[in-house]
């Protein structure tokens, strides 16, 4: 009879039924991440309470009531896009509660309902940094406030010493209190804005680091593509040069043909020279004249197995033996060697295939890693700086170039070169 395993002790495991519906259950909670959901529950709560409490403690008639504290939960939203209706509305709203209110009732003419709603409006002005419009709804508040105090016949009885000194010392609690409000809101808004500004400056950084990569990127291609076409350019000056000598008997007009042609491939190597030396100018000390052709793949190889990882190179044998342009076998050199600098970086110890094939009318580069044995390893960015060269150097031959992971958790380059000598 065979035994149930079971879980080693302190490892309990959490059936994965009871995981989705904990997931379930807690799922609604993550709106309260949002800003503007708890700002909505916020006004709602506050609705919810200041309607019976300023009809059922301050005497305020029903409907005025529900109009008055309406437009001060109101004024919460209207806050996030024009502070200055919002301040308007919530000032509306108070003075209507505390023209309407008993003063002997309770705390007046700041209500706490009031006193909660309007402070909470200089909190959000705040926050979404509104901080004058805050400062200037704060003192105006304390002044429309102050003036009805001083109005001599607010309630029918008229007022008497206890109650203007209720109203004094209600004055005096709502001004430090909304004070403070409005600077935690200040302090969380100027929080904000710094983070906005970060990530803004991080992300300018990020996009001006990716067009330089680009440009020296290119610049190193044209310093490659300049040893390539420079040494064309050499032999056609010489085979110009010397073809009247080994061609004798040539008109006149033949041998100054090849004269015009021997000057015109000067000239165009000469250009070529200063302009090498504009590009070269940076220093960035990278191969000057890499080794065109599939020659130095297996050197490339070597350096990945010295690194750590498996290396397979396959190279189909008929592209062994064809001597590829030099422009070819450059970009197919650089592929492989981004490729296996990949996966040095980013899954040191993985297996490695890498296929140089003829595909049709072109040939095909792809290099294939499989999961780092020591565990996941950070994923390679399939839009990264490394790939920018590649896809650079593809679109100069008119290829085509994929790149992303795999589903074993490896990663693939795949590139496609265009070239008439394949088909």
């Amino acid at each position: 009879m065979r035994r149930r395993s079971r879980p080693a002790p302190g490892r309990l495991r959490r059936p994965e039924g009871a995981r989705a519906r904990a997931r379930a259950l807690l799922a609604p909670l993550a709106l309260l991440r949002h800003p503007r959901v708890l700002l909505v529950l916020l006004a709602l709560t506050l609705y919810a309470v200041g309607v019976p409490v300023s009809v059922g403690v301050h005497h305020v008639p029903t409907g005025l009531a529900l109009a008055a504290v309406l437009a001060q939960c109101a004024a919460l939203l209207v806050a996030l896009f024009r502070a200055r209706s919002a301040v308007v509305l919530g000032l509306a709203g108070v003075l209507l509660v505390a023209g309407t209110a008993d003063p002997r009732s309770g705390p007046w003419p700041w209500t706490v309902p009031s006193l909660l709603t309007f402070g909470s409006l200089l909190l959000v002005l705040g926050c979404v940094r509104r901080w004058r419009v805050a400062v200037w709804a704060w003192a105006l508040s304390l002044l429309l406030t102050t003036a009805l105090v001083t109005v001599p016949d607010v309630s029918a009885a008229g007022p008497t010493p206890d109650w203007v000194e209720s109203a004094w010392t209600d004055l005096v609690v709502y001004g430090p209190n909304s004070a403070l409000l409005l600077a935690i809101g200040g302090v969380v808004g100027a929080r904000r804005r710094v983070r906005e500004e970060l990530a803004r400056s991080r992300r300018d950084a990020e996009q001006e680091q990716a067009r330089r990569v680009v440009v020296e990127e290119r610049n190193r291609i044209a310093r490659e593509l300049h040893d390539v076409v420079a040494h064309s350019m050499s032999v056609i000056g010489v085979q110009a040069t010397t073809a009247p000598y080994r061609l004798p008997g040539l008109p006149p007009e033949v041998r100054a043909e090849f004269d015009d042609i021997a000057a015109q491939s000067r000239t165009a190597l000469a250009e070529m020279r200063t302009l090498l030396g504009v590009l070269r100018s940076s220093g960035d000390g990278g191969e000057l004249a890499p080794r065109a052709g599939l020659d130095g793949l297996e050197e490339l190889g070597e350096g990945a197995r010295r690194a750590g990882s498996v290396v397979h190179l396959r190279v189909d044998e008929p592209l062994r033996r064809t001597a590829l342009p030099s422009s070819v076998g450059i970009v197919v050199h650089r592929i492989v060697q981004e490729g296996l600098a990949n996966v040095v970086r980013h899954a040191t110890g993985a297996a490695v295939t890498v296929d140089v094939l003829r595909a049709g009318p072109g040939i095909v580069v792809e290099v294939r890693n499989g999961p780092a044995p020591q565990g996941p390893a950070p994923a390679a960015d399939a839009g990264g700086h490394g790939l920018v060269g590649v896809r650079e150097r593809a679109a100069l031959l008119g290829g085509a170039v994929e790149a992303g992971p795999t589903p074993d958790g490896g990663f693939a380059l795949r590139v496609e070169l265009p070239w008439e000598g394949a088909a």
